[in-house]
């Protein structure tokens, strides 16, 4: 799904996070918001998946302007189509690893059954099936960082976010975590979009887009990036 934000702008009460901000991901992308922590990649990646509220401007997403969305229309749509892979994994700790992957299908009224077929699945797909049965304190930072992963496959999204996903891990497992989020991404052809400052990342991305200072700086394949104007791309 092509991804295009037109003129958007975020501020928290008098406090200006994102500027004027003009971009189109294309469709089974794996791009990059690229920037120091604290340039408002994160905010943005959380405006594309609905969960903040844009100051101003435009989210289109298959030239649907996502901000007209209400009521049980806007909740199905994101609950289908986007799925957010969260900084800090947060595993609900009360629940099983699998309670855990299967609840977007509990919120959506999935068949019990459906669920647990859907919760093997993706446990075989990510190599985590030998921990479904323990609790989020019980296994690594890399398999609550799959487990995570799970969870935001479940609904079959066409869209998938990531927030800092190796900012929590040794080199090893973001090595591990960064190649299973490609996969997945050449696997469903999803539009994959991670927020990171890490250059191991950079390397697996399709397009890279800086963020400094909530503008956008630079925008383009990996390796041929340009300086963005002030507004939007060059």
């Amino acid at each position: 799904m092509t991804i295009k934000l037109a003129n958007l702008n975020k501020s928290y009460g008098k406090k200006p996070v994102l500027f004027n901000i003009n971009l189109e991901i294309p469709t089974g992308s794996f791009t990059i918001l690229r920037g120091v922590s604290g340039s408002g990649k994160s905010t943005l990646l959380s405006i594309i998946g609905g969960i903040e509220p844009m100051t101003s401007g435009k989210v289109l997403i298959d030239g649907q302007d996502v901000s007209k969305l209400r009521g049980k229309v806007r909740t199905d749509f994101y609950r289908h189509k986007i799925g957010f892979i969260f900084q800090g994994f947060y595993l609900q700790p009360q629940l099983t690893v699998g309670e855990n992957i299967a609840l977007m299908g509990t919120f959506a009224g999935m068949p019990r059954k459906e669920r647990e077929e859907r919760v093997k699945e993706l446990a075989q797909m990510l190599g985590i099936a030998e921990v479904l049965d323990s609790l989020p304190a019980e296994i690594s930072g890399g398999q609550a960082e799959r487990a995570c992963a799970a969870r935001a496959m479940f609904m079959h999204p066409e869209i998938i976010l990531a927030d800092e996903p190796t900012n929590n891990l040794d080199p090893e497992n973001a090595k591990n975590v960064i190649e299973m989020l490609k996969k997945i991404q050449q696997d469903t052809s999803a539009t994959m979009i991670v927020a990171s400052h890490d250059p191991l990342v950079e390397r697996y991305a399709t397009q890279v887009i800086g963020i400094k200072d909530g503008r956008v700086s630079e925008v383009g394949a990996n390796g041929t990036r340009t300086v963005a104007t002030q507004g939007g791309e060059e």
